[in-house]
């Protein structure tokens, strides 16, 4: 829920309420983020964003001392806050930036947990930048946190950016805080090979002009790169690796601070395991927006070989999305009231194969879903012209071996009967390059929470 500064004032709380201020703020996955934090640490309370102009800070922050116990701010908000606080935490101070605010006993006090969300990130995927050399593009309110964090685990930190002379700016600025760290300038051109971590504050590569990209390319050690960016869910910084090259976008720093502001506010803990089901939820709500405003729809379809685990994973990607998920075979069976082997034997293949067309014209028709396909499914263009109608039709590439342990005890494949691991891979060969060719996204992935990742970051 966003507010207007008129329904602001006119909000009466009914049970503890929390804010997010920010000028524009249309597009916040704030609310969401926070209801779901809410409801995993039994908390009864509100968030809302509210529009705030850059003029009417002071009177927002006013009333939300009568109003609320505590509030988030982001842009242009968290340095201006500060004229309206009664105490700043002393990172905070340093960093120049407030994101988190707790109302305690008339007094406002606050923090910055952003640079708690970058920390814990890389804690999450067990980098250590003790000892490394780590490349900060930018020089933004966003780059000051990580390199300072960076800085202060002791990386050998180099800022770059299309202007030097704001990046010397910040690096005076960072010595002066942490005079005892390496803290350098350089041009992207000039950037060590043995740099091991790069990270992003830059908003290069943000939906829409997602082409955007700091650097045109990555030092040749690069193991990490981290962008606070995480729409696209995959950016152009982090297409720039290779596949030795570990990535991740700007969503777990969004729960991650968003976990910690929860934690000052109301004292709630939460475990990596709670964590990742918010993101993946996140990550869900992010996708089905990018289907909507760049795709024009509103469907994912999966397709690919019999055992690639499109049920199992289609049934995972609804739950997050929160939406209906519908197996196409199971569609089918309910549909004719038979079992896919009994059809086969009846009409053969060719005449399942009609009657698979005829559940997908009726399937295209839904909005919404989740739908795992059947393995022969796209063998017929017209069946994917229907899917892609209303979907986006992605590929899941699994493995042949993990394909194999999948149908190792299946009996019920029409297709299988004999030699069934021979007939598989000479099946597996045929079909791998159709649906490549049907499909407009390909993943890759041994586990199944490896897999629904990939999904999401590929829309």
């Amino acid at each position: 829920m966003i507010l207007t500064m008129d329904e602001f004032r006119a909000y009466q709380p009914s049970r503890t309420t929390f804010a997010l201020f920010g000028h524009p703020i249309a597009h916040t996955m704030s609310p969401e983020l926070h209801a779901s934090l809410f409801r995993i640490s039994g908390q009864n309370c509100d968030y809302f964003a509210v529009d705030v102009p850059p003029e009417q800070l002071g009177e927002a922050m006013q009333i939300a001392r009568e109003k609320c116990k505590g509030l988030n701010l982001t842009i242009p908000h968290k340095h201006a806050v500060f004229d309206h606080l009664d105490a700043v935490d002393e990172t905070a101070r340093d960093l120049g930036s407030v994101n988190t605010v707790l109302f305690n006993e008339g007094e406002a006090i606050g923090y910055n947990t952003d640079i708690l969300g970058f920390s814990g990130s890389l804690e999450f995927d067990h980098i250590n930048p003790e000892g490394k050399i780590a490349v900060v593009c930018g020089y933004g309110g966003v780059s000051r946190v990580m390199a300072y964090h960076l800085a202060a685990a002791d990386a050998k930190v180099i800022l770059t950016g299309r202007n030097l002379g704001k990046a010397k700016t910040l690096r005076n600025e960072l010595r002066e805080m942490l005079p005892d760290k390496d803290i350098e300038i350089m041009p992207d051109t000039q950037l060590p090979r043995a740099a091991e971590i790069v990270v992003n504050g830059t908003p290069l590569g943000m939906y829409p002009h997602e082409e955007g990209c700091p650097l045109e390319k990555l030092p040749q050690h690069t193991k990490y790169v981290f962008d606070a960016v995480y729409n696209p869910p995959k950016t152009s910084i982090m297409k720039l690796g290779g596949r030795d090259v570990r990535t991740r976008n700007g969503l777990l720093m969004l729960v991650q601070q968003a976990a910690y502001a929860e934690t000052i506010w109301l004292g709630t803990q939460f475990d990596n395991n709670s964590l990742n089901g918010v993101l993946r939820r996140l990550a869900g709500e992010m996708a089905r927006k990018r289907l909507h405003d760049i795709y024009g729809k509103s469907n994912i379809v999966l397709c690919g070989f019999m055992g690639s685990g499109k049920t199992t994973i289609g049934r995972k990607l609804a739950r997050a999305l929160d939406c209906e998920f519908i197996d196409a075979d199971h569609y089918l069976e309910a549909r004719e009231g038979k079992r896919i082997s009994q059809i086969f034997d009846e009409v053969g293949e060719s005449g399942f194969r009609d009657i698979e067309t005829d559940c997908a014209r009726e399937l295209a028709e839904k909005q919404g879903c989740v739908i795992a396909l059947g393995g022969g499914a796209v063998l017929r263009a017209e069946n994917v012209a229907l899917y892609k109608k209303n979907g986006i039709l992605i590929h899941l590439n699994t493995p042949f071996y993990r394909i194999v342990q999948n149908l190792s005890r299946d009996t019920s494949r029409p297709l299988l009967q004999g030699d069934k691991e021979k007939q598989t891979r000479t099946l597996y060969q045929k079909r791998k390059p159709i649906y490549r060719a049907a499909a407009d996204r390909s993943v890759t992935g041994t586990r199944i929470s490896e897999l629904v990742d990939a999904v999401f970051a590929s829309i």
